[in-house]
């Protein structure tokens, strides 16, 4: 096994290899991207980096420290691109991957902060945050770094303030609101209690530490303020209190409790099957929920003694892991990535389980072995038949989806792939063969499941740098910036949506010339873009005041308004 320092470099090659290179392959495909790139756009066109405004009239939902790292990302090629967009959130990953490693590796013992990275590394949910321009993986990077540094500040006594954990908690509030201070406060605070420190002695030092966390905010509220009055406020009170309560102007992902462990199951595939796999291996009988005793009271105060006792380590992983899911339950509000925080922490706890399982069944591994090296080649089969014509189009059957699948199916079929992307799609191969030759040596369980976990990352190296481009790029709205510009190739298009829907991808390949039709009511002749479905609304806004004829219907659908799209030419009248 590799030393500590010899591990950490390891693990910092592999993430920067499996990451970094691909985050500009793929061009936006979805409304959650462009959204967010298109403020540092409008940040860079305008000169406010304070409140900037796009498409029109739209100020950004969130704080700006997303925005003003991908601006600063931008300046050196001189414009905000795919890649510039995802670099924050690539990076933030990284950074949380290493310090994550160390602070694993320094506690516990290498062989576990190794394969605690690659469990991160190959988490769907955190892979999928990790190489997308968003604000979740920059607001998780800096709440996990925070919880490291605070849970080193309590090792040394709790003394003085932790600045760097301040700045770096001053910079999550920046990213998505007060959230990034009050999560690492309240997880340190509840593992100083629960160890015994006093409780005004918590409650004063973590008060003083929250309240710095919040100035850089404060600022920019402050500013922001200035700029947009009331309706700003408006918007940030319903984005931040509103989510928690339940008390916003529209349902934003409202979900049942269930959803939270529902989320975790699937964001954590494909290790979700190997965890599958190993239950069948435990001794369930000499398992117990409580510990043994007399009556329940006593088997419960057992428990919570033995919860308490735990290693600092262990304890402050549970109470990070209880904490931010029990938290996450109680808004009506739930998406997957709000539990991202719990990630790192949960595949430490995952890390130590399949260790252990390593020496005690290492048939789980076996299986799990057989079963991955299987799909590296099924994967290459299928893009094999793709290629050579042989799926016909008439698999996909004739339902809703069937024209978009045949369509990613004939972008695969057709595409010109460099040496470089054909050794990409090689590697998946190259991992099931060597998983089947450790296979037939008979290697241990704990081989296997680096194996396993080979297999894994060869697979998503496979997806992002190949098969992800290709496919996706037919479900952007690229083209239709393309077939608007067509149209208008100088100065506005309009559109004809409600509040809560714009077209955010068109918008960016639009270099922001989009507006809202209702909002603007624009003068004189112009072209405006209406989905399918809003076509009697928008005809009847128009009746009296516009004339209006139909020049464009597309064949596809908008990956934003999931409808396809009309383009009308109209005229004031």
């Amino acid at each position: 096994m590799l030393d500590k320092k010899q591990a950490f470099w390891f693990i910092a090659l592999l993430s920067i290899l499996v990451i970094l290179p691909f985050i500009g392959e793929t061009i936006f495909y979805s409304k959650g991207e462009p959204r967010e790139a298109i403020v540092a756009v409008s940040m860079l066109e305008s000169g406010n980096w304070i409140l900037p405004v796009n498409y029109g009239t739209d100020i950004a939902y969130k704080p700006p420290f997303l925005y003003w790292c991908i601006a600063a990302f931008s300046l050196i090629p001189g414009e905000v691109t795919e890649f510039t967009s995802r670099l924050p959130s690539a990076l933030s990953f990284l950074a949380m991957q290493m310090v994550f490693f160390w602070f694993v590796a320094k506690r516990k013992d290498t062989r576990t902060a190794v394969l605690t990275s690659l469990l991160l590394l190959t988490s769907f949910e955190v892979h999928r945050a990790a190489v997308a321009c968003r604000i979740d993986m920059l607001q998780v990077s800096l709440i996990v770094i925070s919880l490291c540094l605070l849970f080193r500040w309590d090792e040394k006594g709790a003394k003085g303030i932790p600045w760097v954990a301040v700045l770096l908690m001053g910079c999550a509030t920046l990213t998505k609101g007060p959230i990034g201070s009050i999560f690492p406060c309240t997880c340190i605070g509840i593992f100083q209690l629960l160890r015994g420190r006093a409780f005004f002695k918590t409650f004063g030092s973590l008060f003083v530490i929250g309240l710095l966390t919040l100035i850089p905010m404060a600022i920019w509220f402050y500013a922001a303020y200035l700029q947009g009055g009331q309706p700003f406020v408006d918007l940030m009170l319903e984005e931040n209190t509103g989510r928690f309560t339940g008390t916003m102007s529209y349902e934003s992902h409202y979900n049942p409790v269930w959803y939270n462990f529902l989320t975790i199951i699937w964001g954590w595939i494909p290790w979700t099957l190997v965890l599958v796999i190993s239950l069948f291996g435990l001794n369930w009988k000499g398992i117990r929920l409580l510990p043994a005793g007399d009556s329940l009271k006593q088997r419960l105060a057992k428990a919570w003694s033995a919860f308490r006792n735990q290693s600092p380590l262990q304890l402050f992983t549970w109470v990070v892991i209880l904490f931010i899911f029990i938290f996450y339950c109680i808004p009506k509000s739930k998406r997957s990535v709000y539990l991202l925080p719990i990630y790192p922490f949960m595949a430490l706890l995952i890390a130590q389980y399949l260790l252990a399982l390593t020496s005690r069944w290492a048939k789980a591994f076996k299986i799990s072995a057989y079963i991955f090296a299987s799909l590296c080649f099924l994967l290459t089969v299928v893009f094999a038949a793709v290629r050579l014509g042989l799926i016909p189009d008439s698999v996909w059957g004739s339902g809703r989806h069937a024209a978009e699948n045949i369509g990613f199916m004939h972008a695969l079929e057709n595409v010109s792939l460099p040496v470089v992307k054909w050794l990409i799609v090689a590697l998946p191969v190259v991992a099931g063969i060597c998983t089947l030759r450790a296979l037939a040596k008979k290697a241990d369980g704990r081989s296997l499941l680096y194996a396993t976990a080979g297999c894994m990352l060869c697979l998503f190296v496979s997806l992002d740098g190949v098969y992800q481009p290709v496919v996706l790029a037919e479900k952007s709205d690229k083209k239709l910036a393309e077939c608007f510009n067509q149209y208008v190739p100088q100065g506005y298009i309009y559109s004809y949506t409600d509040r809560m829907i714009r077209f955010y991808g068109a918008n960016y390949y639009l270099n922001d010339r989009m507006r809202n039709f209702t909002l603007e009511n624009p003068e004189g002749e112009g072209y405006v873009a209406v989905s399918v479905k809003d076509q009697e609304s928008f005809l009847n806004y128009c009746n009296g005041t516009y004339q209006v004829e139909e020049v464009y219907h597309t064949p596809y659908r908008s990956c934003d308004l999931r409808a396809e799209i009309l383009i009308y030419k109209f005229s004031k009248q």
